[in-house]
């Protein structure tokens, strides 16, 4: 955990000196304070990741020290006290306050090293698991028609178990983040989601992939969720190697630690009765169906969405804030959104994108739209289905950038946004498909 910063805080010069050449020497980032008052001062400009805190000093103890920092339960670093003889159940107390562990004067270089890797290390696991939030942007189904309040109660009834789960649905609907969202609520301690989209994989490399993903979970947060996308896409190799997989983790009548949550666009049950799909497979993965409806279906909802993106995609991706009218709201309602809320996000985001006044217009919305089902027209009819699929695949990728870059004046910022891909790996596939944004026509 090199480069982890400590701030040591003791009032006894020669152990404060002993511990920051130490804990320099292993490669941390290291600051002391003289006491409790000279911590308080510190901590106004530096952000430690651990605090060594000394139970007894002079000026202020380290127990009301530790009250102060903790007094919301959210204090942004760990503490671990530091305690002289006799000071041992004091140091107990502590770690019911909010210390994460405590080391016994006179310290123990070896024990103290062990106690900061540990500390960081869970550090570390806590804030992987918290950022799943924040990267997946997990939230409820938004709205108050019968289908979102359906599936807000049926995640709600599956987080009190660890019932294998698959979500079907359209594309654009939102299964993964439903399956995020479940696993979320769980609330199991040490756990995490791992995420395979299973058209990445290989009959080659599938049990690989598998069994490293579900190491990854065991090794470092003991249990979790092994989320697999697209799984009706699978072949009949990777769906039976898929099984043995799960066998070897999932016992019947057992507290098992990986939990399958899965996504499908096809219903199985049909894939079942054509005998594309494995039997023993379908009854591993499916002991709850969540059915995930289009947004067209709950069109009561848009108005409710539209205003949630008008103020998430400013907030999040630093769009310009652009407030939705009332009429571009009632003609949205009345729009069939073949991309469900995926295609929904990504209108107000093109909107808000666009240059116009504070409040998008009508027209603006019946504009983009009729642009894009020419769009959608153009593609369909363009379509080379003489290529082979990676030419074709290329060919349409080229067509998207370019339409993309031309609607942003060639701002590879905005592309990002609108295409939902990292700047670096923009980059490198707009150089693979031979397209400069310089060279865009800004006009």
């Amino acid at each position: 955990m090199s480069q982890s910063h400590i701030l040591i805080v003791d009032d006894e010069p020669d152990i404060r000196n002993l511990i920051s050449e130490i804990l320099a020497d292993e490669g941390y980032q290291v600051s002391i304070a003289e006491g409790g008052e000279d911590a308080k001062i510190q901590l106004n400009s530096i952000s430690p990741d651990l605090v060594l805190l000394d139970i007894w000093m002079p000026d202020i103890d380290g127990i009301s020290l530790l009250k102060e920092w903790n007094h919301d339960q959210n204090m942004p670093f760990s503490v671990v006290m530091m305690s002289g003889h006799g000071t041992i159940e004091t140091a107990i107390e502590a770690t019911k306050m909010g210390a994460k562990d405590f080391v016994e004067k006179p310290i123990s270089l070896a024990k103290l090293l062990q106690t900061i890797e540990t500390t960081l290390a869970q550090n570390q696991k806590q804030q992987d698991n918290q950022n799943t939030d924040a990267k997946w942007q997990i939230f409820e189904p938004i709205g108050g028609s019968m289908a979102a309040n359906e599936l807000r109660a049926n995640i709600k009834k599956l987080s009190k178990t660890k019932t294998n789960t698959l979500f079907v649905g359209d594309s654009g609907t939102g299964k993964l983040t439903l399956a995020l969202l479940l696993h979320n609520q769980r609330q199991l301690e040490n756990q995490s989601a791992v995420i395979i989209d299973s058209l990445s994989l290989t009959d080659a490399n599938i049990e690989q992939t598998l069994e490293q993903k579900t190491q990854k979970i065991i090794n470092d947060f003991k249990s979790g969720s092994l989320i697999l996308t697209n799984i009706d896409c699978l072949t009949e190799v990777q769906q039976a190697k898929l099984l043995i997989h799960l066998k070897k983790w999932q016992k019947p009548h057992q507290s098992n630690p990986i939990q399958v949550l899965s996504t499908s666009q096809q219903d199985i049950k049909a894939l079942l009765a054509g005998g594309d799909f494995n039997r023993e497979l379908y009854d591993f993965i499916t002991e709850f169906t969540v059915q995930v409806c289009t947004l067209a279906e709950r069109a009561e909802d848009v108005p409710e969405l539209l205003n949630f993106y008008v103020n998430f995609l400013p907030d999040q991706e630093q769009t310009p804030y652009r407030k939705m009218s009332f009429a571009a709201q009632n003609h949205l309602r009345n729009y069939d959104w073949p991309g469900n809320l995926r295609e929904l996000k990504n209108l107000v985001r093109q909107l808000q994108l666009h240059e116009g006044e504070a409040e998008i217009q009508l027209q603006e919305v019946i504009d983009i739209l009729e642009q894009t089902s020419l769009d959608r027209t153009n593609t369909s009819q363009n379509t080379r289905y003489d290529l082979e699929l990676r030419e074709a695949r290329e060919e349409f990728e080229r067509d998207y950038f370019l339409y993309h870059l031309k609607s942003v004046e060639g701002k590879v910022g905005d592309l990002a946004k609108i295409s939902g891909m990292e700047r670096t790996n923009l980059y490198r596939k707009l150089r693979s498909l031979d397209i400069n944004p310089k060279n865009m026509d800004k006009s």
